[in-house]
């Protein structure tokens, strides 16, 4: 080193301009990561619509909180419901509120959330994405169409995952060792564990079994009503009239309002009435079938299926005849023989003991309680089926969805009627590979 100076000192010179270099790069390869890759959380909160779901937190799994009222959920934790339980994941975008996706946990459902992030930063295009994973039950996946940013959803069961990246609303089912995925607006993708995909459009469903080689694409359930989400029209949903029901005991009482209006990305009907002098009336919609009514015995299964919210009712239960529930569901039908009955199905979420009555005289079962303030997705029995023998219906007339009892705030998101025939045929089955 002492006989050659110059050498040490170009050694030195040049190693501290690759040093330089290597940080300058680093630094701009950091900043650039930190700036359009480096993610953030999005806001996950649990609901729950009807009884308790166990939260498992991520640093103690064997442990489950019962949670009734919103709680947020953190990265890891694991959720589940009983038989009598319903619950629901938002997940929100941290910056703005917005809504972008919900996940409803029907009965007897398990899964965890994996990962729900965006990036840091909006000037970032990478997508939303968010991860469920250890799928036992059935999950129902609603996606906001209005949000700007791409999204990555990812289900996951040990049968394959469900892929979903577009607005639109899917269901997921992990049962008897065959995954299922339904889409009834948007587009999915099932993939195998073996590697194997298959594309899911609209109206259609895709399943693959435990041990087969194939993925199975079939028809999915139809939708008989028309408009059911409310959404066919921008300033009013056609097919539904609304109006408020005096009741004879208040014929001149304060009527209600029934506005349409957009809820966490959803369009929904606020039915209200909260005038302090307000006594019995009901407000409501309804849609009825000209041209002898709506038949359904073709299908093997016809299933009415609403979302709704209550956020307030003034009296106890559903009345003393308990028939003013905070939302109550009519379809005026006809059996087979062409005899006319009214099944009558209602939804509360305040109960005081001993006061107000929770079935009427007329209901076949009833009604139902649920939390306040949260949406409970409610599907009935099989109409053709599960009914008394002599109460099955063949024609149905119409259909109502209303707000009782008095004072009332609620809202409803969807009214439809699903129908599925069995051994539907398959479906032609494109976008599928291996590897």
């Amino acid at each position: 080193m002492r006989a050659h100076p110059q050498r040490v000192a170009w050694a030195t010179l040049l190693g501290a301009l690759l040093l330089f270099c290597l940080l300058c790069i680093s630094s701009v390869v950091v900043a650039r990561w930190f700036v359009f890759d480096s993610p953030t959380e999005l806001s996950v909160s649990l609901h729950v619509g009807r009884g308790t779901v166990g939260l498992a937190p991520p640093d103690d799994p064997n442990t489950e909180q019962a949670i009734r009222q919103p709680a947020s959920v953190p990265r890891g934790s694991r959720m589940t419901t009983d038989n009598e339980a319903q619950g629901y994941l938002s997940f929100a975008d941290p910056y703005s509120g917005e809504v972008i996706a919900t996940a409803y946990l029907r009965s007897n459902t398990q899964v965890s959330l994996l990962a729900a992030t965006r990036p840091r930063f909006s000037v970032s295009e990478n997508a939303y994405t968010i991860r469920l994973g250890g799928l036992n039950g059935w999950i129902e996946v609603w996606v906001n169409s209005d949000i700007e940013r791409a999204i990555q959803i990812e289900v996951d069961s040990p049968f394959g995952l469900a892929r979903i990246s577009e607005g639109g609303s899917y269901l997921v089912e992990n049962a008897q060792s065959t995954l299922t995925v339904s889409a009834r607006a948007g587009s999915a993708t099932l993939v195998t564990p073996d590697g194997l995909t298959q594309h899911v459009s609209a109206g259609n469903k895709a399943s693959f079994s435990a041990g087969g080689t194939e993925i199975a694409v079939n028809a999915g359930p139809l939708d008989l009503l028309p408009n059911s989400l409310f959404g066919e029209s921008d300033d009013w949903p056609r097919q539904w009239v609304c109006a408020f029901f005096p009741s004879p005991d208040d014929p001149n009482g304060p009527p209600g309002q029934f506005p349409i209006e957009t809820v966490e990305g959803r369009r929904v009907y606020h039915l209200y009435r909260l005038h302090p002098d307000a006594g019995p009336g009901e407000t409501g919609c309804q849609q009825t079938f000209g041209n002898g009514g709506l038949q359904i015995l073709p299908y093997d299964s016809v299933r009415l299926r609403v979302m709704l919210r209550v956020d307030y009712q003034e009296i106890s239960a559903c009345g003393e005849q308990g028939s003013e529930c905070a939302v109550m569901l009519r379809m005026a039908y006809e059996d087979p023989d062409g005899n006319d009955f009214l099944w009558v199905h209602g939804f509360y979420a305040e109960a005081t003991p001993n006061v107000g009555r929770t079935t009427c005289d007329t209901c076949l079962e009833p009604h139902e309680q649920i939390n306040k303030q949260a949406w409970y997705v409610y599907e009935s029995p099989n109409l053709l089926t599960d009914l008394p023998q002599d109460r099955r219906p063949a024609i149905i007339e119409e259909l109502r969805f209303t707000a009782s009892g008095h004072r009332v705030d609620v809202m409803v998101g969807e009214v439809s009627l699903i129908a599925e025939t069995e051994g539907a045929p398959p479906v032609q089955q494109t976008a599928a590979s291996g590897g």
